[in-house]
């Protein structure tokens, strides 16, 4: 929690590009209105669950995305969750000063503490400046997100959220609304791709064939890391497809156990239905007078 925390400028911290989960690169520094979008990154308490309760993470907002690492050291390995910041909701504590939550839809929430109330209010203006600001969300903007696979939301059991109880639900909303963070990633990664080989079909009309060679396989010419780019961009289609695999689960456990119920009603049902027609029929008998069946006697010794 000591940790201090680094401000930088969009644009100018190109330094994550071997993260292959989460890393971003701005395939335009400047921006055409000027505008100077926040980054922020440090360590803060997350709340895990009852079990472990309150655990260090180290927290990363980086064009448009919050993620979040085990620790500092682990960030050059892959987040192990993050959300975008265009629909989300920024909300301090009303009784805690030192915490702060940010949700999705209200399905999807991480509940931040830091060390103090200073810091606290720092995240939360940070956060909050960001989405007044920067323009989040536009497709002309250049920015690299990578895979927001939660590594720890992707190994919980389905089981119990294939059950049909609320938290079932909830799981599927969880996953639908990391489906909706993976669709603004993939737009902004799209952008990013296509500027860089318009760029690329631009530069080719303006140099001669030697040139272009030197061009096309300099790195330190090129304004985007084509290698990441391409790397992320495939590490957030398999987000993608996990997060969807995971919905189809669900709704297939989900089926299976409305089918069940289904099953059991009908054979309630069934059951109902031939108990009543044994009534029905014993009623009848009896309204109708039926003779009762006669018991034949016959004599013994003692009655010569």
């Amino acid at each position: 929690m000591a940790d201090e925390l680094v401000e930088t400028p969009r644009g100018l911290n190109n330094e994550d590009t071997e993260c292959i989960v989460d890393a971003e690169i701005d395939g335009d520094d400047d921006d055409s209105d000027g505008v100077i979008v926040p980054e922020l990154q440090g360590t803060l308490s997350k709340w895990t669950n009852y079990i472990h309760g309150w655990q260090t993470r180290f927290i990363v907002l980086k064009d448009g995305t919050l993620s979040y690492y085990k620790s500092e050291q682990d960030s050059g390995y892959g987040c192990r969750g993050s959300i975008s910041l265009y629909k989300a909701n920024i909300k301090a504590h009303q009784f805690d000063e030192c915490r702060f939550d940010v949700s999705v839809n209200d399905c999807l929430v991480w509940y931040l503490r830091a060390n103090n109330p200073e810091e606290k209010q720092r995240w939360v203006d940070v956060l909050k400046s960001y989405k007044s600001e920067s323009g989040y969300g536009s497709e002309n903007s250049l920015k690299r997100h990578g895979s927001a696979i939660s590594l720890a939301s992707n190994t919980q059991s389905t089981t119990s959220a294939g059950s049909l109880t609320k938290r079932g639900i909830r799981g599927l909303k969880e996953k639908l609304a990391e489906i909706e963070t993976f669709r603004d990633i993939l737009i902004k990664q799209i952008d990013t791709l296509q500027k860089y080989f318009d760029n690329c079909a631009e530069n080719a009309k303006n140099i001669s064939k030697e040139e272009k060679v030197i061009e096309m396989f300099n790195p330190a010419e090129q304004s985007v890391d084509f290698k990441g780019e391409a790397i992320t961009f495939k590490a957030t289609s398999e987000g993608v497809l996990a997060t969807l695999q995971h919905c189809v689960e669900l709704m297939v456990q989900r089926e299976d156990a409305w089918r069940r119920r289904w099953e059991k009603e009908i054979e309630k049902k069934r059951k109902l239905q031939e108990l009543y027609k044994a009534l029905k029929d014993q009623i009848a008998m009896h309204h109708n007078g039926s003779p009762r069946p006669r018991v034949v006697i016959h004599g013994g010794p003692d009655y010569e």
